[in-house]
């Protein structure tokens, strides 16, 4: 599903976008490349694209749990539960996330 342009969203920023149902934030991480997490914590419900972008993590505005953009494990506590991590892929200007059904 088409969720953004590769333009709305800069190196080393993160953007709240919907695929199909699922709230996603999907990361520009200084490597160049595009991932995509839920984006609601796994702590609290507190949505992950309102924080910080550092390196390949993710940091919760709440409470500062962290996570890794690749792989969606906890990198920083409070946080003790993976999120999930979907699919990206870039064709053109489009970016596009796979949300599983």
């Amino acid at each position: 599903m088409r969720v953004a342009s590769v333009d709305e969203v800069p190196v080393e920023t993160l953007k709240a976008v919907m695929a199909d149902q699922t709230e996603i934030c999907l990361a520009h991480a200084d490597d160049g490349n595009f991932y995509a997490i839920n984006d609601v914590c796994t702590h609290e419900n507190f949505l992950l694209s309102g924080g910080e972008l550092f390196d390949l993590q993710v940091e919760c505005p709440q409470h500062g749990s962290r996570f890794n953009l690749k792989t969606g494990a906890v990198t920083g506590l409070p946080a003790v539960v993976p999120t999930k991590v979907y699919p990206v892929t870039v064709e053109g200007t489009d970016i596009y996330v796979e949300v599983p059904d």
